[in-house]
């Protein structure tokens, strides 16, 4: 003989929740999902996150540190598009030379050649083997000169001129220390500003303008004839 089945005693409210209980049981267990395929969903989700997240970056506020911290990424740039920067050439085919005043002691200066001239200060070394690259300055207000060594090949240098307030005019060129030397080429005139205030008034403004300015300025007083003020009444 078969044993009955015995049943649990349960009220109707929890034969309810027992009852569903086991319903979700079944369904769960008719259909077992493989651990295979678990993986291979959980894979594809996280494949699709991480595409939304590269094609819709957040945007974060912009502060400073964050900012700072983060990172460029260089931006790609196809063969075709690439610029391909040469060196600077040797020269640009004019023969100059700049003065520029940096301040009331120094002043800056650059130079460049022609291919002439280049050619020319060769032949002028293997001539005479004694001739040094100068730039000699010259004191417009002393009328008085002095060389300084420099490098042809440095293309600028920084002259102490050393007096303020005074005219300049440099030549760059070929001197042997004594009395030999080739000028390449002259510079502009240029004047150091003073380091004081200046000693002059302006001519434009008299003492006789100045008390013309406070008599018309003045509405309850006055200057005299003499130059005195009249107080106000």
């Amino acid at each position: 003989m078969k044993k009955a089945e015995t049943k649990p005693i349960i009220g109707d409210h929890q034969g309810f929740f027992y009852c569903q209980l086991k319903k979700a049981v079944r369904i769960l267990n008719s259909r077992p999902i493989p651990l295979k395929e678990v993986f291979i969903r959980r894979f594809s989700l996280r494949k699709k996150s991480e595409k939304k997240e590269t094609q819709q970056p957040k945007k974060s506020p912009q502060t400073p540190s964050s900012y700072l911290s983060s990172p460029v990424r260089p931006k790609t740039v196809s063969p075709s598009e690439a610029v391909i920067l040469k060196d600077l050439p040797f020269s640009y085919g004019e023969t100059k030379f700049v003065l520029m005043v940096r301040d009331p002691y120094w002043a800056f200066s650059y130079w460049d050649f022609s291919a002439d001239t280049w050619s020319e200060i060769q032949k002028k070394f293997s001539e005479n083997p004694s001739f040094k690259p100068v730039i000699r300055i010259f004191d417009l207000d002393k009328n008085k000169h002095y060389d300084l060594l420099i490098s042809l090949e440095a293309r600028n240098w920084y002259l102490h001129l050393g007096i303020p307030d005074h005219r300049y005019v440099a030549e760059l060129g070929l001197s042997d220390g004594r009395s030999h030397f080739y000028r390449i080429a002259r510079s502009n005139e240029v004047r150091t500003p003073r380091d004081s205030p200046s000693q002059e008034v302006d001519p434009k403004w008299s003492d006789r303008d100045f008390e013309e300015i406070c008599r018309l300025s003045l509405t309850r007083g006055g200057v005299s004839s003499s130059g005195s003020f009249s107080k106000p009444s």
